[in-house]
């Protein structure tokens, strides 16, 4: 039997997984949509404040969705959030 860490851990890296996959597809939307201007970037010139930029938004959209705002667990997942964030 596996213990409650194991599971725990398969749970997060199975979430971390299908996360993963969203967020590659959204590096596409970002680019396409027209909302960062890609013709100005120089490769050369602050190279990775863009590619930062879109790693950051996405990252904080993708986080949006665990957080179960409106819900009656939002003040309990909150409290751990910060709890676990202070430990990495």
């Amino acid at each position: 039997m596996k213990s409650n860490k194991e599971q725990i851990a398969e749970l997060v890296k199975e979430m971390l997984n299908q996360s993963h996959k969203v967020m590659l597809k959204k590096i596409d939307k970002v680019l396409n949509s027209g909302c960062v201007d890609t013709e100005t970037w120089n490769k050369y010139d602050s190279p990775m404040i863009l590619p930062r930029c879109i790693i950051a938004a996405i990252l904080q959209d993708e986080s949006t969705q665990y957080e179960a705002k409106g819900t009656s667990f939002e003040k309990e997942m909150k409290k751990e959030i910060g709890n676990i964030r202070y430990f990495l």
